[in-house]
């Protein structure tokens, strides 16, 4: 009887764990991809501010000239 109650314990601890170990892969795996995905967007951003930097001084080398 007191065995049969510690395998019953034991197994039931043994899910838990097996339970814990399963969301902490899959906590993982999610953030994973939220760091992937922020990075994207942060060079996608970046990506944007450059091309707009680059029209901004093309438009002002075009004035310098047009003025002279």
């Amino acid at each position: 009887m007191f065995l049969d109650q510690e395998l019953k314990n034991i197994r039931e601890a043994k899910n838990r764990v097996s339970i814990c170990c399963d969301l902490h892969r899959r906590l993982v795996d999610i953030e994973i991809r939220e760091m992937y995905r922020g990075t994207r967007r942060t060079i996608s951003t970046l990506t944007l501010g450059l091309a707009v930097a680059e029209q901004i001084l093309r438009f002002l080398r075009e004035e310098k000239f047009r003025r002279r």
